[in-house]
This record gives C-alpha cells, structure tokens and sequence, in this order.
C-alpha cells in the first residue's frame, strides 16, 4: 500500500514539475517575441482607450421620523425650524436632510377590526370614515382600507376619492370571532412601502398605519415583533384607536362637551398627522443604528 501511494505521489509530482517547467518556458518564448518599449499604432488604426474607471454606487436608508412638540398645557407647537431640533446615530450627530411641518401628503392604510366581538360598535365605526376624510387625509392624501376577523381583507385600494372611502366605512360587516391584527397590519405595511416617501431631493408621501381595533390578536401567523421591524424599515408611523376604551366613552353618560386643553402624554390622530413635523435622516450604519432626536433652542417648558 505504501509503495502504491509513493508511485503515484512521485507520478504526480511529475506532472505537476513538467507542466511548471512548460508554462515557465511558454513565458520565457512570449518574452523573447515582445518588442520593448512602447507600441506604436499603425497609420489608420483605431487607438484603444483606457477603460472608464468603474463607477461605484451606495445605498444610504433616508429615516423619516414624525416628531411632535407640546408646551406644558399640552397644546402643540407648531413654531419651530430645522434649526431647533438634533438629530445624532449612535451619539454621532447626523444632518437632516428633509424638513417640514405636517406638509408632507400622506399615504393612510385604515386598519379596521370587522370581528363578530365588535359587531356591537359597527354602527359607531362606520362614521368614522368621515372623520378619516375630513379630518386626517387632507386635499393631497390618500387611503386604504383593510378588513381583518379570521381573514385580511382589502377593503380598498389606495384612493383620494373620500367618497370610496367613506362607502366603505358605510358597508363595513361584522364577520367571524377571529381578529388577525398582526397578519393585517403585515398587509399593510406591505401595501405602504410601494408608496414614494420623502427624499433629501424631492417630496413624498408620508406612511400612515391607523389601526382601529381591541388591543388583542387571535390566529395571526405573524409575530408581532417582526411586523413592527417591518414598519420601522419601511417608515410607517402607525397609530392605533382601542375599540374597548371607544366603547366606554360611548356608554357613558352625556357629559359636558367643551374643548379642553390636551393633557400632555395624549393626542387625537388629527392632531398628530397635521401639526407634527417630519425629519429625515440618512442613517450611518442600517444594521446597528440608534436614532435620538433632541429639541434644542425650543421653550423649556415643551416636550417631545
């Protein structure tokens, strides 16, 4: 056996030794055919250019955060500039890049329980399409509407037709006992990011998620964690209305309906989506970035 493995070691070091000594000679015979020094071209021959230097492109994530400024009565402040607010990653100050106040056109996805458990709430839930319309999606916004029991359902596409959309409202049906909260708010995240958002170059359109709906999920395969990694990837800000606690406000006795101060810490979707404002930020590094935004030359008496 030892023998065997010798001979075909040796056989291959043969090989291995005459095909170097081949190919060292083929060098040496190119070489001895070469002319030294420069070429030069013939009369009439095309010269050969250099080759372009590659070009060499890099992808950098724009981050649009809505931010939102209240005095200590809990009204809004809707006063300030680029200038009043810092923007770090990871404790490295960024520049923002886009800067405006509620301006922005938006792109809403309404995701609405349709659940046997809310059935007694629907005739409240389908006036809120109104209120959708005329309060929150403006002149130049948009929306979606989603369904979801046991199923998701696209209820409508994304319109600016405020009609389509309080007619969807109008015919919303109670369905089965399941509620897929995280599988909808999976559509819907999906739905939002093939919509143009703001850029350091040009306007876009801000990402919405309202969700009406119990703070509950039944049957979803998704997990809960990832939808949300989902909406911080594509920029959707989602803000949500608890079924439960509108239910109780119902049921309650008529009360006193003058307008108050907010208190700090609350917000009416209205509010937020027209008098927040909206700073984008390229981010540093994608995989590992922490954003902070503080407000500076602001009254000391507001907060974000």
């Amino acid at each position: 056996m030892n023998r065997q493995v010798s001979s075909s070691f040796f056989s291959l070091t043969g090989i291995l030794f005459l095909t170097v000594v081949d190919v060292s000679a083929l060098a040496f015979s190119l070489a001895a055919q070469s002319t030294s020094g420069p070429m030069t071209p013939q009369p009439g021959a095309a010269v050969q250019q250099a080759p372009a230097p590659p070009k060499i492109g890099v992808s950098v994530s724009l981050v649009n955060t809505p931010v939102t400024v209240r005095d200590s009565k809990g009204q809004m402040v809707n006063t300030l500039d680029a200038k009043d607010f810092r923007v770090t990653d990871n404790g490295v100050p960024q520049r923002i890049l886009h800067f405006d106040m509620g301006g922005d056109p938006l792109s809403i996805v309404v995701l609405v329980e349709t659940s046997s458990r809310v059935e007694v709430m629907l005739p409240q839930i389908r006036k809120a399409g109104i209120v959708i319309t005329q309060t929150v999606m403006g002149a130049s916004g948009e929306a979606a509407v989603i369904g979801f029991n046991d199923s998701v359902d696209k209820l409508q596409g994304f319109t600016s037709n405020a009609d389509k959309i309080e007619d969807t409202f109008d015919h919303l049906q109670a369905a089965t006992s399941g509620s897929k909260l995280y599988d909808a708010m999976a559509v819907g995240v999906e739905m939002l990011s093939g919509q143009p958002q703001p850029t350091a170059d040009k306007p876009g359109r801000r990402r919405v998620m309202l969700i009406l709906s119990e703070a509950t999920d039944v049957g979803s395969d998704t997990q809960f964690g990832a939808v949300l990694r989902q909406a911080q990837l594509a920029n959707v800000t989602i803000y949500s209305v608890g079924l439960s606690t509108t239910k109780a406000e119902l049921r309650a006795a008529a009360r006193d309906n003058t307008p108050e101060p907010t208190p700090p810490g609350t917000f009416s979707g209205a509010e937020v989506t027209k008098n927040s404002y909206c700073l984008s930020a390229a981010q540093s590094s994608p995989s590992s970035s922490r954003f902070h935004i503080s407000p500076i030359g602001i009254p000391k008496n507001a907060s974000m």
